[in-house]
């Protein structure tokens, strides 16, 4: 890509992940290029109007009231002990981006302490916390998580990061999916789907914006045999309850 290309102005735009930052600053830092911007299902929910973003740090998604163990968070909470401090059904929609990645592959009791898999209740981390937003949320309220992309360095260069994730990660999230694949052994009890797309959460890739010219052909088989083709998922998850 020349250097006329890499200045188009929408690097200057927010980045998509929501940091708050342009996307030249953010995503775009390591590759010099704009996203596609994912579109966002419609939200149909009655009731609570309550908007969480977890792991917000000090930048909140418009909109949203920030969770984090940051003190000055609007609400100060550690999204690794259970429950969270919210009634079931009684947040709106949740927002969540670049955290998951980073909670510890523990399996932990109801409580969120460590415990040896096996033990009595335990459950992998990574299924308590979509357990916990399953349980917040209003039925049908919607769920947007983004990941960094396992088949890309995003994914690995934060020597921080704990865990891999892949967008078929999301179809473990959807409880007829585990039953069809004998998988409702598993210690989980969240069904998400994605709406219109009831097999699995409508999972949007943030790509390099090279990839709009190439042919549908290659570009399938690019994304699934290549590396840094596609930076991050972006899940649009839906509550069934």
């Amino acid at each position: 890509m020349n250097e006329a290309a890499m200045q188009q102005e929408p690097v200057q735009q927010p980045c998509p992940c929501g940091s708050l930052k342009s996307f030249a600053q953010c995503h775009g830092a390591a590759q010099g290029v704009p996203l596609i911007e994912p579109q966002k299902p419609e939200l149909h929910v009655d009731g609570p109007t309550l908007k969480l973003d977890l792991a917000a740090g000090q930048s909140p998604k418009d909109g949203f009231e920030g969770v984090d163990v940051w003190p000055q968070s609007k609400h100060v909470v550690d999204l690794t002990r259970f429950p969270w401090p919210w009634a079931d059904s009684s947040v709106a929609e949740v927002y969540c981006s670049h955290f998951i990645e980073h909670l510890p592959m523990q399996h932990v009791d109801p409580s969120g302490n460590y415990v040896q898999m096996g033990a009595p209740g335990a459950q992998d981390l990574l299924f308590k916390f979509f357990d916990e937003v399953w349980r917040v949320l209003v039925p049908h309220g919607w769920a947007t998580i983004v990941v960094p992309n396992a088949f890309c360095v995003r994914g690995y260069q934060d020597p921080t990061h704990r865990r891999f994730i892949v967008a078929e990660t999301f179809l473990y999230l959807h409880k007829p999916w585990r039953v069809a694949q004998k998988l409702d052994h598993y210690n989980v009890t969240c069904d998400f789907d994605g709406g219109s797309d009831p097999t699995a959460g409508h999972v949007v890739p943030i790509i390099l914006s090279e990839a709009n010219a190439w042919h549908d052909e290659v570009r399938n088989r690019r994304f699934t045999h290549e590396i840094n083709r596609i930076l991050d998922w972006q899940a649009k998850l839906r509550a069934c309850k």
